[in-house]
């Protein structure tokens, strides 16, 4: 039974004001890190395209799906609108808060995480490192739904060992309303509903039959929630393009018959450059204190470090495998653009030059993978009919 009482006095008991004060200071660096200069930095071509999408959606009630004609969720669109309403003036500021929303939102689920799982104080420590993860930080500040969808991994991952440890008809229902909401952001949030079947091993025991009885329990739990998650998922189907979006996973990800036919076209190469992405999008120290927190939790608790590392190799090995494009021009296309503000007139040509450079070679080579032979064939594909006019029109 609910009891307000029974919450407020838990917190009293827990938190000292020393406690208070320091998670203060970390919302506060949340907010100083975040909002910053946001609406001042340049503009990334897809924030445009999305910030549109959202304002017409707000001026056009027949265009609430609008994002679907390109295969997107709607979340982005509609998390937008309200930010819009509040400053109408300055669109892209109103999509960037959108993200910073987001990153919020994870922080606040990365400590609720951490505390329930090693305590108060590993979710303060957590916490601040969270705020100052390059990866967070960048995309946090940006017009994209990024953001969204790492809490979802944070709330999902939380609601799945809850659920799995106290099995509770409860925590499965909000486990699949948290679910069904994230999954309207993107399609790989599906990969972290599938992770729940992993349940088991946080309750492994000696005595198979209780071990065999839990694990149906938890299963027939984990199948409502996924159910209510999916119920939600289709609101999309109100629209006529919702069948775009699993076209346009196909853009990104291999079919499981293309897969069976070349079941290694794209492994040598994500396997050389998916390692370094993920060091560099985590400051190669966090990284590294990371690991050796992992390897510290293996040998303490073994079933829960298994968990966790299952968590980081199983969508990892999927992305190796299935992923056809990974987009690291855009790294060296945001870096260049940052020099505008950063440097002195002559500096900014000598440096302009060197990002061109790096970016052409980016380009270049991002493609040469996916075998085509020459410079000469590389595809410069037109804008779609819908983006074009949205884009151009408002920017």
């Amino acid at each position: 039974m609910f009891d307000i009482f029974k919450i407020l006095s838990f917190l009293r008991k827990t938190f000292s004001r020393k406690d208070v004060l320091l998670m203060i200071l970390i919302i506060a660096l949340f907010f100083l890190t975040r909002l910053i200069k946001l609406d001042q930095f340049p503009i990334f071509s897809d924030e445009g395209i999305y910030i549109r999408w959202a304002k017409v959606a707000w001026k056009e009630a027949q265009w609430r799906f609008i994002s679907l004609t390109d295969g997107k969720q709607p979340l982005q669109t509609w998390g937008t609108i309200p930010f819009l309403k509040f400053f109408p003036d300055n669109a892209l500021l109103a999509g960037r808060l959108f993200g910073v929303t987001g990153g919020l939102i994870s922080l606040i689920g990365f400590f609720v995480l951490t505390f329930y799982l090693f305590g108060k104080t590993a979710a303060m420590i957590g916490s601040f490192l969270y705020v100052f993860t390059p990866y967070f930080l960048f995309y946090e500040r940006m017009a994209l739904v990024d953001s969204w969808v790492n809490a979802g991994f944070i709330w999902i991952f939380l609601f799945l060992i809850h659920l799995v440890k106290e099995r509770e008809l409860s925590t499965a229902s909000i486990l699949g309303l948290a679910g069904g909401f994230f999954l309207l952001a993107k399609s790989s949030v599906r990969i972290f509903l599938m992770l729940g079947v992993l349940g088991p091993i946080l309750i492994f025991q000696k005595n198979l039959k209780k071990l065999l009885k839990e694990s149906v329990n938890y299963y027939f739990l984990l199948g409502s929630s996924i159910i209510i998650a999916f119920i939600i998922y289709n609101v999309q189907r109100l629209s006529p393009f919702f069948h775009y979006v699993a076209l346009k996973n196909l853009t990104f990800v291999m079919s499981f018959d293309e897969f069976l036919k070349t079941p290694f076209q794209y492994f040598w190469n994500n396997i050389r450059y998916t390692p370094l992405y993920i060091l560099w999008e985590m400051g190669f120290v966090i990284g590294l204190i990371g690991l050796i927190g992992l390897i510290g939790l293996i040998r303490k608790n073994k079933k829960l470090g298994l968990y966790f590392l299952l968590w980081i190799i199983l969508p990892f090995t999927a992305r190796i495998f299935f992923t056809s494009q990974i987009f690291r021009e855009n790294i060296f296309n945001a870096w260049g653009s940052r020099t505008d503000s950063d440097f002195s007139e002559k500096s900014k040509k000598i440096v302009k030059r060197i990002c061109q450079l790096l970016f052409s070679f980016g380009f270049i080579n991002n493609h040469r993978i996916h075998n085509l032979q020459c410079p000469a064939s590389l595809p410069f594909f037109p804008l779609r009919r819908l983006e074009k006019s949205y884009f151009c029109h408002e920017f």
